[in-house]
């Protein structure tokens, strides 16, 4: 079923099925299926999927057949946390949208003392939720069934704590004299989980790159090239999925 059109539906179950606002629109208004045509449904919550049929569309609301549900078979192939000191404007959301496609599994935004962005409140959590949303549309995309769990912005000592206790941990900071390659190798050699920390436009203070070094991260770089914070995620999670 890889190969076909994907949806998020929450509680999935077998049975006929009015699908919700947003699912009817990707399918019937975005790909303009109709009565007949197969989908694959997977539920985000619980990483199932399912095979799903168009039995008819009204007024732009789809009603559908969903089959059993199944363990998904498109899913992360380890545990990776991408932390992320807060980026401007639209950056966070290419940020999300890549590390989605790339493997992460947990996505934390970071308040840095170089971001300009600052987030409280009910704005943090519109933004969270805004995140979500593009993780998710990003594992319909790709075909992953298990969009990485978006945390709430925390403060960066918070965010460093994220990381699994048994993660192997990187810190990416531009002044760095030591290669992010060799280590990540022999990370992925033994399929440990990961986890990785990266700065906004300004980068990282001293003080947050020693907050990391206390928090048990090894601090590297991806060489001479000085590379924009969204395109940071692109390059580290591209090579490990090569690697892997």
């Amino acid at each position: 079923m890889s190969g076909l059109v994907r949806v998020a539906i929450d509680a999935l179950e077998a049975g006929a099925r009015t699908l919700d606002a947003e699912a009817s629109r990707y399918l019937a208004v975005v790909l303009r299926l109709r009565a007949g045509d197969v989908f694959v449904a997977f539920d985000p919550a619980r990483a199932v999927e399912a095979e799903g049929r168009v039995l008819r569309v009204e007024r732009g609301t789809v009603h559908a057949e969903l089959g059993p549900a199944h363990a998904a078979r498109t899913l992360a192939p380890l545990p990776i946390t991408w932390i992320q000191g807060l980026a401007k404007g639209e950056k966070m959301d290419s940020i999300v949208r890549d590390a989605t496609e790339l493997g992460a599994t947990r996505f934390v935004p970071a308040e840095t003392g170089f971001s300009v962005v600052r987030l409280a409140g009910p704005r943090a959590q519109a933004r969270q939720t805004r995140w979500a949303r593009i993780a998710s549309d990003a594992a319909r995309q790709c075909g992953r069934a298990d969009p990485p769990t978006i945390d709430p912005p925390l403060p960066w000592a918070e965010a460093l704590s994220a990381a699994a206790p048994a993660a192997a941990r990187f810190c990416l900071f531009e002044r760095s004299t030591e290669p992010l390659g060799p280590p990540l190798v022999r990370a992925l050699s033994t399929h440990a989980a990961l986890a990785f920390a990266a700065g906004p436009e300004g980068g990282l203070a001293e003080d947050e790159v020693n907050a990391a070094k206390a928090a048990g991260f090894e601090v590297v770089s991806l060489g001479d090239l000085i590379l924009r914070t969204e395109t940071v995620v692109a390059a580290v999670l591209g090579a490990a999925r090569i690697l892997l």
